[in-house]
């Protein structure tokens, strides 16, 4: 009548047996998932080390919008894989251009809106069809989110302003606006007449990440961490170039060093050919 105690009684072998098993699969596929993201790293990082630092001693810029937001398309789920996050990364500040990457001037866009900037200049602008969008996935990463151009303070603060309160419109749900802070012309740095952005007005490099269009506007020493995206004048082919930055931007909110891992994928893509590099910017457009 006792025969099938074994199995009723806790704490007995077959307990133990079976919870040995459970702590073993456990580890197994534990090991099993550390191989993986290992692996996934080495793939994505291959050919990095080919390329010596000097190699990106200037300012780069992307030569093939096309084939770069296809690099990211095809690693699009080793990018977004949760397994690659570090731990517990701080959180990462965002800062973004404003014209020719979230808007674009002078266009007759029926949903576009007219802002004034430095007197008695006024400008008509077209918000880019994926902005909201790639903002409220921004903001959805506990991302600190601001806007750094090279245009006037007054400017900006009346784009951002029409942003804001489109963004609250489309998200009503949203307790806080998608910037934290903006900076314009009167924050940027002179540099041989021209106008530079220096991305340690937000910290160390190790936790900002700077989107523009164009990425000679970064200092020299800070270029690495500029993801340039495709430049948007309010085309249709344009549009795509926004969200299929998303990926690389989800994994580099994911990691403890944006300057140190930023610098690694520049080498990636100089090695495929993605990447141009120039000494100087003086009297060169991108």
């Amino acid at each position: 009548m006792f025969d099938d105690a074994a199995e009723r009684v806790p704490g007995n072998a077959a307990d133990s047996a079976h919870d040995s098993k459970d702590a073993t699969a456990a580890a197994v596929g534990d090991d099993a998932k550390d191989a993986a993201t290992a692996q996934a790293l080495k793939v994505l990082f291959e050919g990095c080390d080919a390329i010596a630092d000097s190699v990106l001693d200037g300012y780069y810029s992307i030569r093939d919008m096309q084939a770069f937001e296809k690099w990211i398309a095809d690693r699009k789920s080793t990018l977004c894989n949760p397994a690659l996050a570090q731990n517990t990364p701080k959180q990462k500040f965002l800062v973004l251009d404003l014209d020719n990457t979230l808007i674009c001037r002078n266009t007759k866009s029926p949903d576009s809106f007219w802002v004034d900037g430095t007197y008695p200049a006024r400008y008509r602008i077209q918000v880019h069809p994926d902005c909201l969008t790639f903002l409220h996935e921004m903001r959805a990463q506990s991302r600190l989110v601001a806007i750094f151009t090279s245009s006037s303070a007054v400017y900006a603060k009346n784009v951002v302003a029409e942003i804001e309160r489109r963004y609250q419109e489309a998200f009503p749900g949203s307790t806080l606006g998608p910037f934290l802070t903006t900076m314009s012309s009167d924050d940027c740095t002179d540099f041989r007449g021209e106008r530079r952005k220096d991305l340690l007005k937000f910290g160390p490099l190790s936790h900002v990440v700077y989107v523009d269009d164009d990425p000679y506007y970064s200092m020299k020493d800070q270029n690495h961490i500029v993801i340039q995206v495709r430049r948007y004048n309010g085309s249709k082919s344009e549009q795509p170039g926004l969200m299929a930055i998303v990926p690389l931007l989800t994994y580099l909110s994911s990691i403890t060093n944006v300057s140190e891992t930023a610098r690694n994928l520049k080498k990636v893509w100089h090695k495929a050919g993605l990447v141009k590099v120039v000494p100087s910017t003086v009297g060169i457009s991108c």
